[in-house]
């Protein structure tokens, strides 16, 4: 089985009575984050090296056995020997250590060894000295045999640097950490409050690093959470307070249509659906500190489909101000073409997934100004008609497009051979 070995030992350099392990890095403790790369890699033992257990650490607890992992914490060598058997596999993360999973899974697969680095670069940086030429870099995966032997070391030493001693000596492989990933933020050591407020831009922008793929509100969401993230995380704002913050908006915007206000409602439409993408990839921060359920995100499809919903709603009401006719063939034609307006926004990014320009179709911000811009015309219902037909036509030629492609081409199964004879 494999099991994680955390620490919370060391104190932080500006104020020794907090431990490195306890100090935030976006609102969660750097033993959270310690926490969501052991799961990730499939560790089902959590133990933690504390000399008490803050309530910081209780909800790390909290947060390992609600994954299905089991959680003990150690206090000394000897405490960690009788909690590790022989057939286990010991993934240590050093004291501070801020790794994202892909990045010791990228390093270490699935093999023992030791994480190293040049020695200059990894004394500057806060690592311990492991020989003449290499400093630790910070993982190491060994087998639980190795730690049977803290049991024979004197107390008041620290278990992770015993154990590095240890699996040194044995000659365990040792692989060197590229110093890009140190640079990008996947692999930082944090050892005061200062040095965590400095990780957090970049590790933010690993998390909006694809979020911003796509049109202008896609990209402008994602620079939002990397400039409030940090704000809203550390004063404890859950993405779910600003989920219910969308709605409101997306009534609200609902409610300017239904009155007449057209564009303003549009407007709104579009800001509730800013907000609700930047509350699903704060969400998805959350989830990858282990702070948030798993299936929370889950709601983003309901969103989706209500928001649509309201946006067609809007375009209906608009598109009744404008097109002439009886009430009943009106009311028709208005719903006729609001929903099939939105139904090719939705179906355009989905048959089309591979496409990078899909993605600006599946983009409700750009979609929302498009019509709130529209509505402020005489001739709105015209417009809306006429969308309908240019996305129609795109979805055409790029249906025509793929079926052009060399890959896609399919032959003319040949004629049969004429009966012999």
């Amino acid at each position: 089985m494999q099991v994680a070995l955390l620490s919370t030992l060391e104190p932080s350099t500006d104020d020794p009575s907090t431990p490195r392990g306890l100090l935030r890095v976006g609102g969660r403790s750097v033993v959270a984050h310690q926490l969501g790369t052991a799961l990730a890699l499939g560790c089902k033992r959590v133990v933690c090296l504390a000399e008490g257990l803050p309530g910081e650490l209780i909800a790390v607890q909290h947060a390992a056995e609600a994954a299905g992992a089991s959680f003990h914490v150690a206090t000394d060598s000897r405490s960690l020997a009788r909690l590790i058997r022989t057939e286990d596999e010991l993934l240590v993360v050093a004291d501070g250590l801020v790794p994202t999973p892909e990045a010791v899974a990228a390093l270490l697969g699935t093999r023992t060894g030791i994480v190293v680095q040049p020695v200059e670069g990894g004394l500057a940086a806060g690592y311990e000295r492991l020989d003449l030429n290499h400093a630790a870099g910070g993982v190491m995966r060994l087998p639980g045999k190795l730690a049977a032997e803290l049991a024979e070391l004197p107390g008041d030493w620290n278990p992770a640097a015993a154990l590095l001693r240890i699996a040194a000596q044995a000659g365990l492989r040792q692989v060197v950490l590229p110093a890009a990933l140190a640079d990008e933020g996947r692999w930082t050591l944090v050892r005061s409050d200062a040095e965590a407020h400095r990780l957090e831009p970049r590790w933010l922008r690993l998390h909006t690093a694809g979020a911003g793929k796509g049109g202008p509100g896609a990209w402008l969401s994602a620079r939002l959470v990397e400039q409030l993230g940090p704000a809203l995380l550390h004063a404890g704002t859950r993405p779910w307070v600003m989920a219910s913050g969308a709605a409101v908006l997306a009534m609200f915007g609902l409610g300017l249509g239904w009155v007449g206000i057209a564009s303003a409602g549009f407007a709104l439409l579009g800001l509730a659906w800013l907000v609700r993408r930047a509350a699903a990839l704060l969400a998805r921060i959350d989830r990858e500190s282990i702070s948030e359920p798993r299936g929370w995100l889950r709601t983003e499809a309901v969103f989706g489909w209500m928001f649509d919903f309201c946006l067609a709603l809007v375009a209906a009401w608009r598109f009744t101000q404008d097109a002439p006719g009886t009430e009943t063939s009106n009311t028709t034609g208005a719903w006729f073409a609001a929903l099939a307006f939105v139904g090719l926004l939705r179906l355009i990014p989905r048959a089309f997934a591979r496409r990078r320009w899909a993605a600006w179709f599946d983009d409700r911000l750009l979609a929302s100004l498009v019509l709130g811009a529209a509505s402020l015309s005489s001739v709105f219902d015209l417009a809306l008609m006429a969308g309908g037909l240019v996305l129609l036509a795109v979805a055409l030629a790029a249906t025509y497009e793929s079926a052009a492609e060399p890959g896609n081409r399919t032959d003319p199964s040949p004629l049969p051979p004429p009966p012999s004879g």
